[in-house]
């Protein structure tokens, strides 16, 4: 039977105030824990929790908000199951924010599990982590104009192996259910199979102090041991179907493959694999190790009090951060907080996601990827090289005095970016000189449009930039130059990198650094008490919110909104101050020992 108590529901007396001291209950009023209870509270999924349960009949559930908010605190606060249960019996600011009465709820490890069960199977924990997020959002009257994009590495509760053991503990995975499920088909394995994988996983084919052709020796066969298990069990009806068999399928056709009937390890088999049968989506990132990664997007604008993070998005280890861009703007739009500028950093500044970006209305300042960009006349074929078309334009006939002469200081190279081009219709006007081009052709490609300047041939051999221009002459004799708009964008980029309001403009994306560090010192979100993606997504949601919640107590302006709260539904500060003071008067002056006092005598 459901259980829910409202907990904007008011209260005719306080239960806390003779438990918790007027200086607790001022930190109290002050801290996270006044905010969740008056504000946060109400936004837990207790009706999709509750669909679990019939309305009526049977037993009573545990509070459903007080359940829903303690799974949240558990990851806010990076508590274990145990933790978590001595919060709820025994921490009363807890109970508290819990809107739980003192001394009468219980809980213990196991109906812990089985609500957090519950949150997995529906994925609640993302939409605690939109509503809350949304909530504080307009509660603190944010700015969302400027925002700042980042990924960061999460590691899953799972052992780091190497490939042969991994290969291995497949093995003994899918034996250990062969055994426990059907004795007779695993006493009918051979007897060396057996043998190789009675060890634990720690001690299974031990590599330490073997030679490389050894643990080549050692791979081979535990690679052959595996396709016989997927052969012998392929057909069986109760086997074929189990997670362990299929994890067999998996690792074997990312690891192995089959050359002449001849089973060949592969040597590279990229980052995108198994890392752990226990945690089958975690998979590969060659800078940071095993595990998960996930795009945050926080606000940075100087108006407001605080910054919140906005939108949390998971991925594998393998995943590339450049085409994450696409469905974290798409996650904002969905949620109306789509930005005005969005700084990242070069990972995601390909013009690729600039154009995309800018489809949506937002600006992305990044940088360009890439050290050096794409020559601009690198599609002329019959250009004359830059030294030939030197040697050519220089007078044969040129003095000795004027040779002797020390030689000036390079020009800087000129780029497409120099040249008076109309922004609204991308039209050539001039060259960096001046100069009207002789003529300019608009071609239209299958993938990008392109532009050819072709320029008089007196008027480049006259120019005073001519080493540092990019037109080329051709073998035919004109000068020309061909780009396209990407390239053209790219050099305009660039040349924006260089510039000090640049810097200073995309300074602000630095900050993300520190609440990527902020998560994983103060929430536990670098190396998580979970693996497996239902159990990690979780974790990461409920982390990301529970980030969110202490930087808006932070603020004084939240804080002042939730004791209102409190006050109305009589859980407010001055009342419970005033309760105190009466009975610290009362205690002090005592004024029934004067009667008694009276009547002794």
């Amino acid at each position: 039977m459901k259980h829910a108590v409202n907990p904007l529901q008011g209260r005719l007396f306080n239960p806390y105030q003779q438990i918790i001291p007027p200086l607790g209950l001022h930190r109290i009023a002050n801290g996270w824990q006044s905010i969740f209870r008056a504000i946060l509270l109400c936004l837990m999924p207790v009706k999709q929790l509750g669909a679990h349960f019939h309305p009526t009949f049977g037993r009573p559930t545990k509070e459903l908000y007080s359940v829903a908010g303690l799974l949240f605190l558990q990851e806010s606060n990076d508590w274990t199951n145990a933790q978590a249960v001595e919060a709820y019996l025994f921490r009363t600011d807890v109970q508290f924010a819990l809107n739980l009465e003192p001394g009468l709820d219980e809980m213990c490890d196991r109906t812990l599990e089985r609500y957090r069960a519950l949150f997995l199977e529906d994925d609640l924990a993302a939409q605690i982590m939109n509503d809350v997020t949304l909530k504080l959002v307009d509660a603190l009257d944010l700015r969302i104009d400027q925002q700042r994009l980042d990924s960061t590495h999460v590691f899953s509760d799972m052992a780091s192996f190497g490939r042969t053991r991994m290969l291995a503990v497949c093995n003994k995975r899918f034996l250990t259910q062969v055994q426990r499920h059907y004795a007779a088909d695993f006493n009918a394995l051979p007897e060396d199979l057996l043998q190789r994988y009675a060890p634990s996983p720690a001690k299974l084919f031990a590599s330490k102090g073997l030679s490389a052709e050894q643990r080549g020796k050692s791979r081979q066969q535990v690679a052959e041991d595996m396709r016989s298990l997927i052969n012998r069990f392929a057909d069986h009806p109760g086997l074929n179907t189990r997670p362990s068999y299929q994890a067999l399928l998996t690792v074997f056709e990312q690891q192995c493959e089959i050359v002449e009937d001849k089973i060949v390890v592969k040597a590279k088999t990229g980052g995108r694999c198994v890392q752990n049968p226990s945690d089958l989506d975690a998979t590969y990132d060659g800078c940071k190790g095993q595990g998960h990664k996930v795009q945050l997007v926080e606000t940075c604008s100087d108006e407001n009090e605080v910054q919140l993070i906005l939108t949390a998005i998971p991925q594998t280890a393998a995943d590339h951060d450049a085409p994450a861009l696409t469905p974290v703007l798409a996650d904002l739009q969905a949620k109306e907080l789509l930005p005005e500028v969005m700084l990242a950093d070069t990972a995601y500044g390909s013009d690729e996601n600039v154009q995309a970006a800018a489809k949506l209305g937002v600006e992305l300042v990044a940088p360009m990827p890439g050290a050096e960009l794409e020559s601009a006349d690198s599609s002329v074929s019959d250009a004359v090289p830059a030294a030939a078309a030197t040697a050519t334009e220089t007078p044969a006939t040129e003095p000795a005095a004027s040779r002797d002469q020390p030689m000036s200081p390079a020009m800087e190279k000129l780029t497409i970016d120099d040249f008076s081009v109309d922004e609204r219709t991308d039209k050539v006007g001039a060259c960096p000189s001046g100069r009207i081009p002789l003529m300019v052709l608009y071609a239209q490609g299958k993938n990008e449009d392109k532009t050819t300047i072709e320029m008089r041939p007196e008027d480049c051999a006259s120019c005073p930039f001519r080493k540092a221009c990019p037109v080329q002459k051709t073998k035919k004799g004109p000068y020309k130059l061909e780009y396209t708009a990407k390239q053209r964008r790219q050099h305009e980029r660039r040349r924006e990198e260089n510039t000090h309001a640049f810097r200073e403009r995309y300074a602000k994306r630095s900050g993300l650094e520190s609440t990527n560090g902020g998560l994983k010192r103060k929430h536990g979100l670098g190396a998580l008490r979970v693996r497996g993606s239902p159990g990690v997504h979780h974790a990461i949601y409920l982390k990301v919110a529970g980030w969110n919640l202490g930087r808006a107590a932070a603020s004084g302006k939240l804080a002042s909104q939730a004791a209102e709260i409190l006050r109305k539904l009589g859980l407010g500060a001055r009342w419970a101050a005033w309760c105190s003071a009466v009975c610290l008067l009362r205690r002090v002056y005592r004024p029934w020992r004067h009667v008694l006092t009276a009547s002794a005598a």
